[in-house]
């Protein structure tokens, strides 16, 4: 006789892209309502709005871009004046050392240290459902992997570009089925052609031309972010525009931005029968 148990399912995965000012930011102190303890991960300022929260609740470590110094600055001047094109496409890098913020966010993931209180965490694939994991954003996370691949290299390869979008796929792809927890990742927008369905689309702004197009395969929600005048909100009702996923939203135009509907629709059917 097969026994029943009961098998967590686990967290939402949520991309919420949108321009700069649409709320993407400010609506995180909404999954406190929510009843999660949040663990930000920033690439580029802008935790200041939600430095009112809880710091027992609301977590935050900033992995500032990369400052490579006025000396390595200089040396890289110096390579372009004394280099052609063809001689700088073939270096493999510049001043790389001075480029490491990707090892900078692994080791956040591997052992998340709050800077609000100095207390450690580890490993954020570890945490369970009471907890969500936000990066915020992937524009930063961009930036981060093509210093990480060519440093301060002006003229980046195919090969280059080719290995900064496979380390932001998989990167990704960890994110969506390697974490317990729930998981949000904030994006600005592009427009681009859709090399799959053809047309120009709104999407998120990720590495190279196929990338963006399939971020959002992996993800529970896919949610376009939106300001009206003086006011924020939230669309599902993409259209033929923009991509979009609802799974714990309804699909719909000018929603509240607002995480708990979402966290309760998950709650509401977090527990599956899986028989052993």
């Amino acid at each position: 006789m097969n026994a029943v148990v009961q098998t967590e399912l686990p967290g939402i995965k949520v991309l919420a892209y949108g321009p700069p000012g649409s709320g993407k930011t400010h609506s995180l102190r909404t999954l406190l309502d929510a009843g999660l303890e949040v663990f930000c991960i920033f690439t580029e300022p802008g935790m200041e709005v939600l430095s009112d929260t809880d710091p027992a609740k609301l977590h935050w470590n900033y992995i500032a871009p990369a400052n490579p110094g006025w000396d390595a600055m200089i040396d890289n001047a110096k390579k372009i004046t004394q280099f052609d094109a063809a001689s700088l496409q073939k270096m493999p890098g510049m001043n790389k050392d001075k480029y490491q913020q990707f090892m900078g966010l692994l080791n956040v993931c591997k052992n998340y240290i709050d800077q609000r209180t100095g207390k450690s965490y580890g490993d954020i694939t570890q945490f369970g459902t009471d907890k969500v994991v936000v990066l915020d954003s992937l524009s930063g996370l961009n930036t981060m992997l093509l210093d990480h691949a060519v440093g301060g290299k002006p003229i980046r390869t195919q090969p280059d570009w080719g290995i900064a979008i496979d380390n932001e796929e998989r990167f990704l792809n960890l994110c969506c089925m390697g974490l317990k927890c729930h998981f949000i990742l904030n994006a600005h927008v592009d427009r681009e052609s859709d090399l799959i369905l053809g047309g120009i689309k709104l999407m998120p702004s990720a590495l190279g031309k196929k990338l963006p197009p399939l971020i959002g395969r992996f993800f529970s929600d896919v949610i376009l972010t939106k300001r009206n005048g003086n006011g924020w909100s939230w669309s599902t009702a993409g259209g033929n525009d923009a991509d979009t996923k609802a799974r714990n939203l309804a699909w719909a135009d000018k929603i509240p931005q607002d995480y708990k509907p979402l966290i309760d629709k998950w709650k509401s059917r977090q527990f599956v029968a899986k028989a052993s």
